[in-house]
């Protein structure tokens, strides 16, 4: 595979980010955008960059912006959930569009089977 895909990750925990821009670094057909740590950069993220997927922890603080809302992602882009707490028992707002979901503790064989998932969507989109 020749393709290369790019990606944000929005996540709060310091060690969460090390571990996954570990992950996405191992992986020779993934680049690492720009990571974010409050919700409030994702739009500002977005106005700059145009990320094929989003590695997004739903449970992060706002920031200091308190405008944002998950229908600014576009949807052409696929969003992978990073959290503890499965979909099916979020209560609280979550993206439209097409998600994947890695729960933590995630290793790198997991987050690898996702990932590969995502690109073969991503692959025949493109084709």
């Amino acid at each position: 595979m020749g393709n290369n895909f790019t990606c944000l990750l929005v996540e709060d925990d310091a060690l969460g980010i090390e571990m996954l821009e570990d992950y996405i670094n191992r992986r020779n057909d993934l680049t690492l955008l720009a990571t974010g740590t409050q919700l409030s950069e994702v739009e500002e993220l977005l106005h700059k960059y145009s990320p094929s997927i989003i590695f997004l922890d739903l449970i992060i603080p706002y920031g200091e912006k308190n405008n944002f809302s998950y229908d600014k992602i576009p949807n052409d882009i696929i969003i992978i959930i990073i959290s503890a707490i499965p979909l099916s028992y979020y209560r609280r707002g979550i993206p439209i569009g097409e998600k994947f979901e890695l729960l933590k503790p995630i290793s790198f064989e997991n987050f690898s089977k996702c990932v590969d998932h995502v690109i073969e969507k991503l692959s025949l989109v493109n084709e």
